[in-house]
């Protein structure tokens, strides 16, 4: 009994010495030096990578299996697995890899932004920097603007890739605001007030809701002030206090007397679309010319900003730190922020998203095509909602905001 459980036991170490050692061969390989794309295309044929993003948006997940999914495996003999998950989920799993010193995971490229990618930096949850292995963005994008740098006045580092871009538009029926849209907060107060029960918002955490929130707060504190608050909850209340009365101020004119709101976007949209209040917002900027191509809002349906803007930014690609395919990862980025991809990511069938790219680095015809696909939609002119973007706060500060809202307004 004994020869037996010392050979058993011998047997075992064996297993373990050599499955230790593949799984060395098999970590180095995973976090063995890229130096550029074309080496990544050649380490990575015949891999399967996963992307790992919300899946609540059936358009943006058409065009990930309808346009990327088959370039991918055509270009660069690479399968893309589409899973669709949370992004709290996602960060949970991957702290839980990380946790269990995990050397590699399910979770290869995360679609990511803001307060996330604020936490997953902190907790060392993503790969990089990767900029530097990806031929879009020095071909197609403002590397030295601030969207390339700071993601929610946090340093990106070349952690990742600008995919998409984002600005806080409102919209509303021009035949509803015969004198003109409330273009500051001061004529959207009398607005609601002529108007009893025609304006809502979307409570916070709702992530449009709370951008609304901030968006009133810096009209009338000014950007610049709560820009530079320290991120304190106490010191930004002081700076803040102006915004939260004039949302108290408000209150009691908006549908049901601000004793509820909204909260999803699409209930939002439901009672916009069924003549419930007269005000609708989104982060997308193409939101009324998605809405209206899907014969969900009136034709007469027309986008609007304040006059001294409203808050932008961008949504990211990055790669996990347990991604077992880093080099697929860096082609699947590429891939998806392509000019061709991304051309069709701006058609009306795939959510006619708005590229995150430098218009001066694209050529005269792809600029012309991005015009005449948004021309004539109820959206306003790419150079208009530029001309008034303000860069989104600090990542830090957005919950303390919240909070505060929930305090002083909600009195909750």
């Amino acid at each position: 009994m004994k020869k037996w459980l010392i050979g058993i036991l011998a047997a075992g170490v064996l297993f373990s010495l050599t499955a230790c050692k593949t799984g060395e061969t098999k970590a180095t390989k995973t976090t063995e030096s890229i130096s550029s794309f074309s080496e990544a295309v050649k380490k990575s044929k015949g891999d399967t990578v996963t992307f790992y993003g919300y899946g609540g948006d059936e358009k943006a997940n058409a065009w990930v299996d309808e346009v990327i999914t088959p370039a991918m495996k055509e270009k660069y003999d690479i399968t893309v697995k589409r899973v669709p998950m949370d992004i709290d989920q996602i960060l949970n799993k991957l702290t839980t890899e990380k946790e269990a010193n995990a050397k590699t995971g399910d979770i290869d490229v995360v679609w990511i932004n803001g307060e996330n990618f604020f936490t997953a930096k902190q907790a060392k949850l993503l790969y990089g920097p990767i900029t530097n292995k990806i031929e879009s963005f020095d071909q197609l994008m403002d590397v030295d603007g601030h969207d390339a740098n700071y993601d929610f006045g946090i340093k990106i580092d070349g952690y990742e890739v600008p995919y998409g871009s984002a600005q806080l538009v409102f919209a509303g029926n021009k035949e509803k605001f015969t004198s003109g849209f409330p273009t500051d907060t001061q004529a959207l107060l009398e607005y609601a007030k002529a108007n009893p029960g025609k304006i809502t918002y979307t409570a916070p955490p709702e992530f449009t809701g709370s951008a609304f929130i901030r968006n009133v707060i810096c009209d009338i504190v000014g950007y610049d002030k709560v820009e530079k608050a320290a991120a304190d909850k106490e010191e930004l209340y002081k700076v803040i206090k102006p915004g939260l009365d004039y949302l108290n101020e408000i209150k009691p004119y908006l549908w049901q007397k601000g004793e509820t709101y909204p909260t999803t976007t699409a209930e939002f949209d439901q009672m916009f679309a069924a003549g419930q209040i007269d005000l609708n917002y989104s982060y997308s900027q193409m939101h009324v010319a998605e809405k209206r191509s899907d014969k969900e809002f009136p034709a007469t349906t027309e986008s609007f900003l304040f006059d001294k803007g409203t808050i932008a930014n961008q949504n990211y690609l990055a790669v996990a730190n347990t991604s077992k395919v880093k080099a697929a990862s860096f082609v699947l980025i590429n891939e998806m922020t392509s000019e061709s991809a991304q051309l069709k990511k701006a058609e009306a069938k795939y959510g006619y998203s708005i590229p995150p790219f430098d218009s001066k680095k694209l050529s005269k015809e792809t600029n012309q095509k991005l015009t005449d696909l948004y021309k004539n939609q109820g959206v306003l002119s790419l150079e208009e909602m530029q001309e008034k973007q303000i860069p989104e706060l600090q990542a830090e500060k957005i919950p303390m905001i919240e909070a505060l809202w929930k305090e002083h307004v909600l009195h909750e």
